[in-house]
């Protein structure tokens, strides 16, 4: 095998694994998940912003059913303050969805009742949040397991 043919190989092997890498890192980092967490959103809300920094959450309803639910928003993403607020809050965000689904029976959270699960949610977001709210909410993805 000549120095060409080695060097080749050794390019074709580094590209292989790069590639390999690059789409296990997406796959890891929910990249797929949170494409079509702002597809839900409406393209005239997406072009503000879409807020998908809660993601997706799982907790144990209080009758031992298990829900799952990815949270979305839209947001003027031109408002810098309320941006910063919601980075900074994100923990504080998903602990309080986390407690609203927790206390909740699974009848209270069938997916026929979706649009009360969805504004208990935005005003219990709202009144964490104090440079801006959010008017609409969105569940990309709402399950509740028995």
């Amino acid at each position: 095998m000549s120095r060409l043919e080695r060097a080749l190989l050794v390019a074709l092997a580094a590209l292989g694994i790069a590639l390999i890498s690059g789409t296990a890192y997406a796959l890891l980092t929910g990249a797929p998940a949170r494409k079509a967490a702002r597809l839900v959103v409406p393209a005239s809300e997406a072009s503000e912003g879409v807020y998908e920094g809660i993601g997706r959450l799982r907790a144990k309803t209080s009758d031992g059913a298990v829900v799952v639910a990815t949270i979305v928003f839209p947001y003027d993403a031109k408002d810098k303050p309320f941006k910063e607020e919601l980075a900074t809050k994100k923990a504080v965000l998903k602990a309080a969805a986390l407690d609203y689904l927790s206390s909740q029976d699974s009848a209270a959270l069938h997916p026929l009742a979706e649009q009360g699960v969805k504004a208990a949610l935005r005003d219990i977001f709202n009144a964490e949040l104090l440079l801006g709210k959010v008017e609409e909410l969105y569940l990309a993805d709402f399950q509740v397991i028995p």
